[in-house]
């Protein structure tokens, strides 16, 4: 369950010298403030989303919200709200998908030389994740390895999730014959996307 929503946090604080309170007229007892609220995900903040405030007079305790005060408190608050910085924490969830995303870009490239590596230099047990014709997923044990060629023992199961490919890579899968594929196939086989992964 993604738990999501709203935070509110406190900005700034001022109290009004020059207006009055629209309820009782006494003047000098209003305290403007100004929050901001970001949205957040599991309570992490992500990125602000708006501004809002309130007015509360010191004398009468009445309180208003933007859209109820007068055209004087309003321009009053207005200018606390443009003068009020909000707390760089509430963009640090933006700054941990920026590095989530730069780390997912330097795996992937790692993956793929890795990849690369093993399909030049196969070893006997490598595993290779495929996509096959039925569009569920498989996989090939390498048994043996010649000069330009693999031999690989198929899968007898496929799985219809990605993911949960793992769940069939178990010895007792595999059949107990076996066909050779050259190292030049392979290769395409990988850049076609067939072979997606490769496990050593």
């Amino acid at each position: 369950m993604i738990i999501y929503g709203g935070k509110t946090v406190h900005l700034k604080s001022e109290r009004s010298k020059t207006t009055t309170c629209p309820s009782c007229g006494t003047q000098g007892s209003l305290i403007l403030s100004v929050y901001r609220v970001h949205a957040h995900v599991f309570w992490i903040p992500l990125f602000p989303i708006a501004k809002k405030g309130t007015s509360q007079c010191q004398h009468c305790k009445n309180v208003l919200k933007t859209k109820e005060m007068p055209e004087s408190v309003k321009r009053e608050y207005d200018n606390l709200k443009n003068n009020a910085k909000g707390p760089i924490w509430q963009f640090a969830g933006l700054g941990l998908i920026v590095v989530l995303i730069t780390w997912g870009i330097y795996a992937g490239r790692e993956d793929k030389k890795l990849a690369l590596e093993y399909l030049a230099s196969p070893w006997v047990g490598d595993i290779y994740e495929c996509k096959i014709e039925t569009g569920s997923y498989s996989t090939l044990k390498v048994m043996s390895v010649s000069n330009d060629s693999v031999f690989v023992s198929p899968n007898e199961y496929e799985i219809s999730r990605m993911s949960k490919i793992y769940k069939i890579n178990t010895p007792k899968n595999y059949s107990e014959s076996s066909y050779g594929i050259s190292k030049n196939k392979l290769k395409e086989m990988y850049d076609s996307g067939e072979i997606f992964d490769i496990n050593r």
